[in-house]
């Protein structure tokens, strides 16, 4: 028999257009049903039609189901001759070339699976002036989307084939298709886990909605929504489906007809399957028995082989398509896979590459930023004009670089572990360490800093200038502020008064500069709470930023009593029915099982006469001047504060030594 010449063959191409055309009707009738039609039932009469910037914004989950599903499913069908004997056979006694048979199924079906993305794109920019559309967008949205979905559907199609060709079963095939679709974004999760459990500093991001959601075309499909796929990304879609198109090419010349029914068609893949498996099962079960037991050793160790075997037992299951497969070469062979697959897991947290004393050296930093905000200034999100957006994270101020250097080596010389055990007396604060360095590159360290043991380090970083705009939402103060919304309790003062806000503006500003380290770490609880009421962006987004007002702010209690807003916004002691004071607020041992519920610890302390209650005004007013949050401490003094409304619940506040006035201690003692 005569082979074709000929690249494309009209029979090949007829036969799959009769055979598997109806993946293409139910692409279009899918899209079809989630763009345009959407678009016209989103019609109301008298009502504007609703402006978007992202067509994926319309019926999303709709087509991010079609998108995922439809492309793979037509490679599973069309290609599912490779997974039987007699189809198999059939197909490749044509006189057609290998090549040319799989550019004939591939461009068949690249046509089946395309035109229903352009036509739908076509008609979508067809609605976009008329009355009748509900949706308001421009013509380059409807580009956008054309395009983002004509790049994802080709990758899927694409890999899916390149898929088809390494197995040789078809359940086997759509199984391993979405799995290793969503395995980088898997793997790099796990990852992340590990090294947060055993490299003192890594900073800890949740893979799943962060960066690594980018290496999964299925996140990236997900997440269109809210951010729309880069020109970058697709073209790295688009050049990853030129890879594997050539792969495909490559392989199926070499793929033997007689490999149909196996699971894995070609041999030299087998221990890459092997050792993927393995290393994430290992992953998996070593980070879930270290983060049950606290990193024990022993549990650490039984996780990773528990994970290892698991994962060799499955991978040859899967391989051999039976429950036999103990042997002694197996037994041989798991141990060299545990042993590599071990040193790779631990070499990366070993002590080899100096990760954890790592501080760069002054004059390599360019600029640095210490706080707990730090993937709030570095992800983009819809606030892309919100003041946390346009504020420059990093400072290149030098006392500021080297207050945050001299915390970085403290913390990295003593490495402080952060202790959760219930009598726990010691507070903590989540940092993040990121440097710009003078290569270009970006070091990042994070850490639990323990308030006690790091007093001046703490205190060269905090009353710094340039931590407290960042700390404290300075830079927000510099929108245009129409108003302050303040609170307390059930009490509300709306300021408006351009004059008044512009007072208050510059007083947030001055009092929060002027915190000193004790008041920014002493606990103190505020009299009000500020709300900024900014004015709306074009696309109507208002953002919000607290203040508060604390007892240390003497030129703001004095602001408030000039202008006569004391009394309406402040707790008055006529305001108060009592208060009861006892000592020691829960810094012992005996003491921990009453932090939450601190009306036991009272009830207590009444019966061992170790309570005192007073009306006194005086006495009132000291305390609500001075009062701080409950936390763990010694040596300080609970306080009850009762109010007339017996249904009111009772505030339970602390006092520390130096808070206490003549007239409290005289009660007390």
């Amino acid at each position: 028999m005569t082979r074709s010449r000929y690249l494309f063959n009209g029979g090949v191409l007829r036969q799959n257009m009769r055979q598997h055309g109806w993946v293409g009707i139910i692409y279009l009738l899918g899209l079809l049903f989630a763009l345009p039609l959407q678009m016209l039932l989103a019609h109301q009469e008298d009502v504007p039609a609703q402006e978007i910037h992202n067509l994926f914004q319309i019926a999303d989950n709709v087509q991010t189901l079609f998108i995922l599903i439809v492309p793979v499913a037509a490679a599973l069908f069309q290609f599912r001759y490779l997974q039987a004997k007699h189809p198999s056979d059939l197909w490749h006694s044509l006189p057609l070339r290998r090549g040319q048979l799989l550019f004939n199924h591939m461009a068949s079906g690249l046509f089946l699976l395309l035109v229903p993305v352009w036509l739908v794109s076509l008609l979508s920019g067809l609605l976009m002036p008329l009355d009748s559309n509900g949706y308001a967008y421009q013509a380059a949205d409807v580009w956008n989307w054309c395009v983002t979905a004509s790049v994802i559907t080709l990758f899927f199609y694409v890999f899916s084939v390149f898929v088809g060709i390494c197995m040789g079963q078809t359940v086997l095939q759509g199984i391993v298709i979405y799995i290793l679709m969503l395995l980088p974004a898997f793997l790099l999760m796990l990852l992340d886990k590990h090294f947060s459990m055993y490299l003192y500093g890594y900073p800890n991001y949740d893979g799943i909605y962060g960066d690594m959601g980018d290496w999964s075309p299925v996140y990236t499909m997900l997440f269109a929504v809210s951010s729309p796929v880069g020109g970058v990304k697709l073209w790295v879609y688009a050049g990853l489906s030129v890879l594997f198109t050539a792969l495909s090419y490559l392989l199926y010349r070499k793929r033997h007809a007689e490999k149909s029914g196996y699971a894995i068609v070609f041999t030299y893949f087998n221990p890459l399957f092997k050792a993927g498996v393995m290393l994430c099962a290992m992953l998996l079960c070593g980070t879930y028995f270290g983060s049950l037991k606290d990193k024990y050793p022993g549990w650490v160790i039984a996780g990773y082989l528990a994970g290892a075997l698991i994962g060799y037992l499955a991978a040859e299951m899967v391989i051999r398509k039976s429950w036999h497969v103990l042997s002694r070469k197996a037994v041989r062979e798991f141990a060299v896979y545990a042993v590599l697959l071990g040193i790779v897991i631990y070499l990366p947290v070993s002590n080899w590459n100096g990760y954890e004393a790592r501080v760069p050296d002054t004059d390599r930093i360019t600029a640095a930023y210490v706080g707990d905000e730090y993937r709030m200034y570095a992800e983009d999100s819809f606030m892309t004009d919100s003041p946390s957006q346009a504020e420059p994270m990093f400072s290149s101020d030098k006392s500021y670089i080297a207050a945050a250097r001299g915390l970085h080596q403290a913390l990295a010389t003593a490495r402080p572990v952060m202790d959760t055990s219930a009598n726990s007396n010691r507070t903590y604060r989540y940092y993040d360490f990121v440097y710009k360095l003078n290569n270009g590159r970006t070091l990042h360290r994070a850490y639990w800093v323990p308030s006690a043991g790091f007093e001046p380090e703490l205190k060269a970083l905090m009353e710094n200038a340039e931590f407290k705009r960042k700390e404290y939402k300075l830079y927000a103060l510099n929108a245009e502020v129409e108003g302050f919304r303040i609170t307390n309790g059930d009490k509300v003062l709306n300021i408006s008064d351009p004059g008044e806000v512009a007072e208050l503006k510059a007083l947030l500003e001055k009092e929060n500069l002027n915190m000193s380290y004790a008041d920014q770490t002493g606990n103190q609880m505020p009299y009000a709470s500020f709300q900024t009421l900014v004015k709306p962006d074009e696309s109507g987004y208002q953002a919000y930023y607290s203040y508060y007002w604390y007892p240390s702010f003497d030129e703001m209690t004095t602001w408030f009593e000039k202008n006569g807003y004391t009394a309406k916004i402040r707790t008055l002691p006529q305001q108060i029915k009592s208060v009861e004071i006892v000592p020691g607020a829960l810094g012992g041992t005996d003491q921990a099982g009453y932090y939450g519920d601190l009306q036991a610890y009272f009830t207590q302390a009444e019966g061992e006469n170790r309570a005192w209650k007073t009306e006194d005004q005086a006495a009132i007013a000291d305390v609500l001047d001075r009062q701080r949050y409950v936390v763990r401490a010694s040596g300080a003094y609970l306080v009850k504060i009762e109010y007339p409304d017996p249904n009111e619940p009772a505030n339970y506040v602390m006092l520390e030594e130096q808070d206490l006035t003549p007239a409290l201690k005289a009660l007390i003692r």
